[in-house]
């Protein structure tokens, strides 16, 4: 019966923790669409700290797909495990 409750309380967590995802435009100019799409994300612990060295700017995720006009931005936020871990994504868009 003990094993039972257990497996009980670890399915009712499993379910009852969900993820949730926000994203928000960040910015827009007047350069074309491009084809290009470039990412750049990190990971926060408890909303205090991330991974050294871990960078979610769109300086990086332009780089990352070599982009040199940026059309627009966005970014998005995922929460996962009641906000204790989040992963923040930027994304740039251009030629």
């Amino acid at each position: 019966m003990k094993k039972f409750r257990v497996l009980a309380a670890i399915a009712a967590c499993a379910l009852l923790s969900s993820c949730a995802t926000i994203s928000n435009p960040v910015a827009v100019t007047t350069n074309k669409f491009g084809s290009k799409c470039g990412e750049a994300s990190s990971m926060i612990y408890l909303g205090l700290w991330s991974y050294k060295g871990a960078e979610n700017g769109i300086d990086k995720a332009a780089k990352e797909a070599g982009i040199t006009k940026i059309s627009h931005v966005d970014s998005y936020t995922t929460s996962y495990f009641f906000g204790i871990v989040q992963k923040q994504t930027t994304k740039v868009y251009g030629e």
